[in-house]
């Protein structure tokens, strides 16, 4: 029972920190930031179209089939949103 008693207050002290670290991410304002430009071609062109379900199967498969458009992925700055989470939990070590 002690064990148990000693896990669960870790286990809040755990959720704690990162609250407050999520808290601070959201505040700063650099996260929605990033998630707009992220995902900035959904509210327009394909992306608009796609979510409205205007987009088919067969034209999505005629678009990427053809040659002239630029199809290269773009970063999501996965990593770099993940070095903000350390450092946010770093600047609130006793939440």
């Amino acid at each position: 029972p002690r064990d148990l008693f000693y896990a669960h207050i870790g286990g809040m002290d755990t959720l704690a920190r990162a609250l407050v670290a999520a808290a601070h991410l959201l505040e700063d304002g650099r996260v929605p930031q990033a998630l707009e430009a992220r995902y900035a071609g959904w509210a327009a062109g394909l992306g608009s179209d796609i979510l409205a379900g205007k987009a088919s199967l067969e034209s999505l498969h005629a678009r990427a089939l053809d040659r002239d458009e630029d199809v290269r992925p773009v970063s999501g700055r996965q990593e770099r949103l993940e070095n903000w989470v350390c450092a946010a939990i770093e600047k609130n070590p006793a939440a």
